[in-house]
């Protein structure tokens, strides 16, 4: 199955690529059972959800965007452009709901794409934001702001997408940024430096950053609802950065090679896709 990504949206539902078999799985949260299977492309790298307008996933095999109704009824198939259809890391994306946007880091053409997915069906816009090497991506809700890692470059880039011409800048980060996650309640962005063994911590009122030790090659980023941090790492470990102190304060055993995770509130769990062995962990945070 090889799951890779993961994503929650607001009807207690859990969505995990399976690059390996070129579907998503949706895990009903309040019961942890897969309650249906979703047919996407070749080699889904990412899945990202809005509470309006259905699910997208970013089919790095075939260079599009598999795009569902919020029934989980596929709508369009976007076809993105480009080339090295088995390199892997190719795309991922995020979602902007009052924006009706989805952005899409596209590795192979060096660029951001914009979907709208307020149009029905949604539609690739013409215009996209030139990023050289991007790979995470992540939008601040509150600012609109599109936050892309760029690993080759140890940056990351800052897309005001609310400004024409759009205005960016790049701010340095550590060594081989990958995962990105967004804390908009304390603006904050947490940026995970899988070339060494640090998480980078930007701050999204002054554009400072800090540096938290957690252990090497840090992959994947989520942020529950009290600004806690949870980090995979190849050993088959999720560090949890305690935002107060700036400091892992747990250490929690899940599959072999865990990838993307996901807060979902409802449940008050932490989903993770675990690649090395096909397996979804759910983190009970009630239950420490």
């Amino acid at each position: 199955m090889k799951p890779i990504s993961v994503a929650v949206d607001v009807h207690d539902n859990v969505f995990v690529t399976n690059s390996g078999a070129n579907t998503v799985s949706v895990i009903k949260s309040v019961t942890n059972t897969v309650s249906a299977t979703l047919n996407v492309g070749f080699n889904p790298e990412s899945v990202a959800t809005d509470p309006q307008f259905g699910v997208y996933v970013a089919n790095g095999g075939t260079h599009t965007v598999s795009a569902f109704d919020r029934f989980h009824a596929l709508v369009a198939t976007i076809d993105l452009g480009g080339g090295a259809p088995l390199s892997p890391d190719r795309l991922r994306l995020a979602v902007d709901h009052l924006m009706g946007r989805a952005y899409v880091a596209n590795r192979s053409l060096g660029r951001v794409s914009i979907i709208k997915i307020s149009s029905n069906p949604p539609l690739l816009f013409p215009d996209f934001f030139e990023v050289k090497d991007p790979l995470g991506v992540a939008v601040d809700p509150v600012s609109h702001r599109v936050f892309v890692t760029r690993p080759d470059h140890n940056k990351v880039s800052v897309i005001d997408a609310t400004t024409t011409p759009p205005g960016v800048k790049n701010i340095p980060v550590g060594e081989r940024p990958t995962g990105i996650a967004i804390d908009p309640q304390k603006r904050r962005v947490y940026v995970a430096n899988s070339g060494f063994k640090t998480v980078s911590v930007i701050d999204m009122t002054t554009d400072g950053v800090t540096t938290i030790d957690v252990g090497a090659s840090p992959t994947g980023l989520a942020v529950d609802a009290h600004g806690g941090v949870y980090v995979t790492h190849p050993d088959g470990l999720v560090r949890v950065i305690d935002p107060g102190s700036a400091s892992v304060i747990d250490r929690i055993p899940v599959g072999s090679r865990p990838q993307g995770l996901a807060f979902e509130p409802h449940s008050n769990r932490v989903y993770v896709a675990n690649l090395g062995n096909g397996t979804v962990s759910a983190i009970d945070l009630a239950g420490g």
